[in-house]
């Protein structure tokens, strides 16, 4: 017993990024489709999770190898500008994944408590932002608490979902059978051809970003030097990192599979209405009472809290540790930097509800402006890895830096594919 308390005691820093990367983007794209493609699309998200393994794997094993921070090791070895941009690339793709957190915090609360006025919704986004400054100002050692209180967090939302699976009773068998490849609609060529069309598979494309993230793999590195992880941590590291991933998997799984067996051919379900998370938890309404929204909106609050914390956070840290102005959470330029974030994140949410632009709009553009920076963030590490002073012990197994590669060229893709969606969708406007 002993030993498994200090197992769990022992991982921390892969559960952060899985309470980041687990927010209402992913249970949307987790539920949505599950919702239109059943059980039959369960293998695009392991193969998701796998490179998402493999990136905070390639992250934390840079983050005990190196001596300064991957930012810091940038700007000694590339010049400082190229440390700000990596820095400043991180805090706008925080930034716009606080939009939508802001409006999934919102949504969460109307599913439990009723749809709210302006003046209302306004007055929660600025409680909740003013709490977590508070919490930012009030510890003296950030980490240790954020870990305790995201692991929390995690362990709330998936006893939410696992709820709610329960109800919605799956076909085990077909989950199993879910992990067996099989082509979406277009075929599989569909995934990299005409990215403005196929709906649908614009869904799958969006479950792929939303899970692997490289962002929060990126951060991965920071974490491991937080909790004082060195050399000899390795082996602790890949652990903790198939942990964290596990868990991220896991709670997509059991989100995708509830869909599947509740939503997906439902003659009373329009898949093309469930636009957010909120839908969704109205859309199981009618199947298991009015627990199951409940229930569901829990999770989806665990989840929208979880990413809300910890997301500024990781943008001030990387934006303050760009400039050279600290490079840990515990640093006042980490700090100040998480305050710009949750104060962007929360004007830009604020502006959209009093404005009324749709909800969907909104977190369709947010979402998409932050695969645009990408790239950048997956080569930098693949660069790391590659460099020559790193010998011996300290140098990076080849598999990492494959893995690394095929996840940049991934991440190439989705950026490629949003360019050319957005482009398309301006001039159609124009």
């Amino acid at each position: 017993m002993n030993k498994i308390v200090e197992f769990f005691k022992s991982i921390g820093p892969a559960i952060i990024i899985a309470a980041v990367v687990c927010g209402p983007g992913s249970i949307l794209m987790s539920s949505k489709t599950g919702a239109i493609y059943g059980y039959s699309m369960i293998w695009v998200l392991a193969i998701s999770a796998s490179l998402m393994w493999c990136m905070v794997v390639l992250s934390a094993r840079l983050g005990v190898v190196h001596k300064h921070t991957l930012i810091e090791e940038l700007s000694i070895r590339l010049g400082r500008p190229v440390g700000m941009f990596i820095g400043i690339t991180l805090f706008l793709i925080v930034a716009g994944f606080q939009v939508s957190n802001n409006i999934a915090i919102v949504a969460a609360v109307e599913t439990i408590i009723g749809d709210l006025r302006t003046p209302a919704k306004v007055g929660v986004l600025i409680a909740l932002n003013a709490f977590i400054m508070v919490v930012l100002y009030g510890f003296r050692d950030l980490y240790n608490p954020i870990e305790k209180i995201m692991k929390t967090i995690v362990l709330l939302m998936v006893t939410s979902f696992i709820i709610n699976m329960i109800m919605a009773q799956p076909d085990i068998a077909a989950m199993f059978r879910g992990l067996i490849p099989s082509p979406p609609e277009g075929g599989y060529k569909s995934f990299i051809s005409n990215p403005t069309g196929g709906g649908n598979v614009l869904v799958l494309q969006a479950l792929v970003a939303t899970t692997f993230s490289v962002a929060g793999a990126f951060y991965q590195a920071y974490g491991v030097r937080a909790k004082g992880w060195g050399i000899n941590d390795t082996k602790k590291g890949m652990i903790d990192s198939m942990v964290g991933t596990m868990v991220l998997f896991g709670v997509s799984l059991v989100v995708m599979s509830t869909a599947a067996a509740a939503l997906h051919n439902n003659p009373n379900v329009d898949t093309s209405e469930l636009n957010t998370v909120s839908d969704i938890a109205r859309a199981l309404e009618p199947l298991f009472g009015s627990s199951a929204k409940y229930v569901f909106a829990c999770g989806i609050f665990a989840g929208g809290f979880g990413a809300f914390m910890v997301n500024a956070m990781i943008g001030g840290n990387m934006l303050s540790d760009g400039f050279g102005k600290g490079a840990t959470i515990n640093d006042r330029g980490a700090r100040n930097g998480t305050v710009l974030a949750l104060f962007v994140g929360m004007a830009i949410a604020i502006g959209s509800i009093i404005m009324g632009f749709p909800v969907v709009n909104v977190i369709t553009v947010a979402q998409a402006s932050t695969v645009l920076g990408l790239p950048a963030l997956a080569a930098a590490l693949v660069y790391l890895a590659t460099r020559p002073d790193l010998t011996g012990e300290r140098k990076v197994p080849k598999w990492m830096i494959v893995m690394g590669s095929v996840g940049f060229l991934l991440s190439l893709l989705l950026t490629l594919r949003t360019i050319v969606k957005v482009y398309v969708k301006l001039t159609a406007s124009g």
